[in-house]
Formats: structure tokens, sequence, C-alpha cells
């Protein structure tokens, strides 16, 4: 066997399995190293429908759904002082590519996924763990491992190496500095019960998230009858826990959740009970001199939206691109590669990081969390429950339709509605902008480069960048409609002086005016 790859990969769950697979795709030598053996037992079961899209780029997806696990059309929620449940469905986020998720048992999904990694060419390793890395002029250049069985070492050599081992990070808990949220200091303590009661129809695989006075519950179903239920609590409630003792704890508190304990009237718990920490961090930089971090290897967030296993698919199809494209062409600065992907990873981590900030605020009001969702989505003219339904479904990829619009001329009628709105005489952003009114360039943007995600590959590619961190690709119809605004001409004639009479071309270049406008690329020359 080689000791020479093109990238080592640190770790076998979801994380290491999609960004080695997606990097044997684009014909790298990839060596997997897994200190278990696979099915071996996690937490985390529960999968958003944005996820769907990334098991489909592994090829995983027919695998997963033919494999019987239950599927996930929404989520429903007893959140706050107001006990009404309410419930939201994929369905209706906006742009996403399938209306369901999966709940999984994590052993039998993970090893699907490891096995998938298997048969798209790369060496994988179980049951063999890395003790050491070295470095040459500050740089990691190969990994040293061992059998867990013989103890027999080994050193292989890379290019560079993926640090996907968890919340262990191997190499980022040496290299990086870990800060906690303070704010996110939770306890995790959960069994699994046979025979819980759940709903029919649609509804029958929901995740179900009731609240109580010392944090709040995830009801997952699963196979065979079973449900994962798990209480989070924070530091001073967990303490309580111990005091009276975990098991009883949780009894007690299944007990003081009326909208819970009913569903459990004829079910049995059938295994221990289980406690981790579930305390939510970020480390400094998510890569260094030869390696990326990714998943918990790079930051963790609090489990409410089940967004473990996304997050660590996302950021391994993240860094499979990024590392792609820089072994494709040494020339690209490896800084800006990685701090792009660092970026993009952070925003993702970020945006769900502070919808469960406001969801813990204590605020009763379903249509306030809708409305905080709002505020924090990048998609101009959502609804407010769109808005959530479209973070807690996991969108990445799709939260940038307005390009593949001005790309392909393609558009689900709902996102094309929220576009029409300046023309039907609707509200664009804060401010009703008359179809009539001058147009002026803001002064709250610049355009810099950047990079765009192009099949396995990242492309130059110039974006808007705004003060607050924002960016919109900048791209041919925008650089048009820029180019004509001079202060005197209004949308109608800019439609007029960038489009031609392809009525396709006039509606992605009315989209993109009514994008500028939203965004505050344009604002109305009368003010």
């Amino acid at each position: 066997m080689s000791n020479k790859y093109d990238v080592i990969v640190i770790g076998g769950g979801p994380g290491g399995s999609t960004s080695s697979t997606l990097l044997a795709d684009a014909g790298r030598n990839v060596l997997l190293l897994e200190r278990e053996e696979f099915p071996r037992y996690h937490i985390g079961e529960s999968l958003l429908s944005g996820t769907a899209d990334l098991l489909k780029k592994i090829g995983v997806l027919e695998k997963v759904e033919n494999s019987g696990f239950v599927k996930k059309f929404g989520v429903t929620w007893i959140w706050g002082s107001n006990r009404e449940p309410w419930t939201v469905y994929f369905k209706d986020a906006l742009a996403m590519p399938y209306d369901f998720g999966y709940q999984v048992e994590r052993g039998p999904f993970d090893k699907l996924l490891l096995d998938n990694a298997r048969e798209h060419g790369v060496t994988v390793l179980e049951r063999h763990r890395v003790i050491g890395f070295k470095q040459e002029q500050g740089r990691i250049v190969a990994l040293e491992y061992e059998s867990v069985e013989t103890g027999t070492r080994h050193i292989a050599e890379a290019n560079w190496v993926i640090d996907a081992s968890g919340q262990g990070g191997f190499i980022t808990k040496q290299l990086g500095k870990r800060t906690w949220d303070e704010k996110l200091r939770n306890m995790a303590i959960w069994s699994y019960w046979k025979d819980a009661w759940r709903p029919e129809g649609l509804d029958a695989g929901n995740t179900f998230l009731p609240t109580f006075d010392d944090g709040w519950w995830w009801y997952i179903p699963l196979r065979d009858n079973i449900t994962s239920i798990g209480v989070v609590l924070d530091q001073e409630n967990y303490a309580l826990a111990l005091k009276q003792g975990t098991k009883e704890f949780y009894l007690d508190a299944i007990q003081r959740t009326p909208e819970l304990a009913k569903l459990l009237e004829s079910a049995e718990i059938v295994d221990e009970i289980r406690v981790m920490k579930d305390w939510s961090y970020t480390y400094d930089s998510f890569f260094g001199k030869g390696y990326i971090a990714v998943g918990d290897a790079a930051c963790f967030i609090d489990p409410l939206f089940s967004t473990g296993v996304h997050l660590a698919m996302l950021s391994g199809f993240l860094a499979a691109v990024s590392l792609n494209t820089i072994l494709t062409d040494p020339s690209q600065s490896e800084s800006e590669v990685l701090s792009f992907y660092q970026e993009q990873y952070y925003r993702e981590y970020n945006r769900l990081k502070e919808q469960v900030y406001f969801l813990y605020g204590g605020h009763n009001s379903k249509e306030s969390y809708f409305w905080h969702a709002r505020n924090t989505l990048d998609i101009p003219n959502a609804k407010p429950e769109e808005a959530f339904i479209t973070i807690i479904a996991g969108a990445y990829e799709h939260r940038s339709w307005y390009r593949r619009f001005m790309n392909k001329l393609e558009v689900p009628t709902h996102l094309k509605k929220i576009t029409d709105g300046i023309f039907d005489g609707e509200s664009v952003g804060s401010e009703m902008v008359s179809v009539s009114t001058p147009l002026v360039k803001s002064q709250n943007w610049k355009i810099k480069e950047s990079f765009a995600i192009d099949g396995l590959q990242l492309r130059p590619a110039k974006v808007i960048a705004f003060s607050d961190g924002r960016s919109l690709p900048f791209t041919e119809n925008m650089s048009k409609i820029l180019s004509k605004t001079d202060g005197q001409t209004n949308s109608l004639k800019l439609i007029e002086l960038c489009g031609d009479s392809n009525e396709q071309v006039k509606g992605s270049i009315r989209s993109t005016i009514n994008e500028a406008i939203t965004h505050g690329v344009l604002v109305s020359g009368n003010v």
C-alpha cells in the first residue's frame, strides 16, 4: 500500500465520508483513517431535508431511501409559555429540491456512507488510530497512525489532511484555539423507547420538540417503532439532575411535560440512560498549513435544529471543493481559497446559532420566531414562515436562487412571485419604490474578488460585498444594470435598456433589479 496520498482524512463520520468520496470522484488519491469499526453507536439521528441534496452529491441518496429509514416531513413544536402545538413542513421552504429528511440510526447510516466512500475509490482503514502528525516548516506533511488491534505503526504522507475527527478535533485541538459559547453550555440526557405513540399520515415521522420548565425535549421516531427521546438542560438544571440522579430526573421530567407523558403511556424504555455535553464552540481557524477541519472538528452548535449531520456533510462538501481547487491549480492562493471555505461554513453555523439564541430567548409567539428568521435570511421578500422553514430545512446553495435563475432562466413559481413584487406595485424591502422612480447606487457596498462553486471546483468570481458582511454574486445582469444606473433612469427604463425582445431575458433583468433594490444596492433617487 502506498504511503503517499493527495489527501488523508481523519475520521469516517458523515463529514469525513463526504469529503473523501467527492475528492475520490475528482480523481484524488485519498486515505481515510477511522479508529472505530462501523457500525458504531452515535447520537444525532435527525436529518434535515437539505441533507438529502448532499446525499445525492455523493451518490448515496438512493441507498438511504432503500434502507427504510423513517421519513421526516416536518417539525412539531410546543415552545415557550404558549402550549399550543404548531407544525412546519419542509415542503414550504424556499427552493429546496426535497420536501423531506430522514430519521436515522447513526450506526447503520454512517456505515452506509463509509462503505460508499470505499466504493468510490477511497482507501478506508477502520480500527486505525491517528497518533501524531509531522510538520515541515510549520506545514503538516504526514500522519502517524497505528492499528488498534496490533499496535503496528505506520507513517503516511499527504499534500493535505482533513480533520474530520469530531469533537475530539485531533489537529484543531492541538493547533487551534477553541472558544466556548457561554450562552449555549447545555447537557443532554436521553434514551430509547419502544411503542411510543405516533400520529398517522404525513406527521408520523415528524420530530417533536416540546419545552418544559427546565429545558426542552427531542422526540425522534426511528425504525422498528423505536423512538429517541432526550432532554436538553442548562448547567444549573443539569446540576439538579445529577443531585437527583439522571435516570430519576429524566423519568420525572417526562411526567412534568404532559404532552410528552401522554405519548409514552403505552411505551417502555428499552435502553440505558445516556448523557452528553452539548456545549457549543468554534475554533479560531478552520484551516492551517496543510490541513482543513470539517464538522465538529471546526465548530459545534446546540442540537435544537438537528444540524449536526447536515453541517458535517456541508463542510465536507465545501472542503472537498476547496482542496480539489488547490490540487488542480497550485498557483491558486491557498489562503484565499481556504478563507472562502471558512467564510461559507461559518456563515451557515452563525446563522443557525443566531436562530437558536432567539428561540432560547423566551419569546412566546411563533410569529416572532418567523420574523427573526426573515430578518436573517438573504432571500428577498421571503414570507416570515418561509424564511424560518428554509433556515431549519438546511438550505445552502439554494439561498443563491437568483444566480440559478439568471444562469439557467429557471426558477420555481413561488420564487418568481417574490421577484415580481416591485412590478406588481407591492412593497420592496422596507420601503415602497415606484417603478417610475429614478434609481441610484447606494454607498454601502463594493465589488470584490471571490469564488463561485462550479462542480467540484471553485472558480474566480466577483461579488457585491456589503459593509455588514452580506454578499451577492456580481452577475452579468447585475453588471448591465449598474452600468445603466445614472440617477435618472427608473426600473422600467432599465429593463428596456438591458433586456431585449426575449421575455425570459426581460424577466431575469426584472428579477435582478428587484434583488438590487431589496438588498440596498440600488435606492430611490428621490431620497
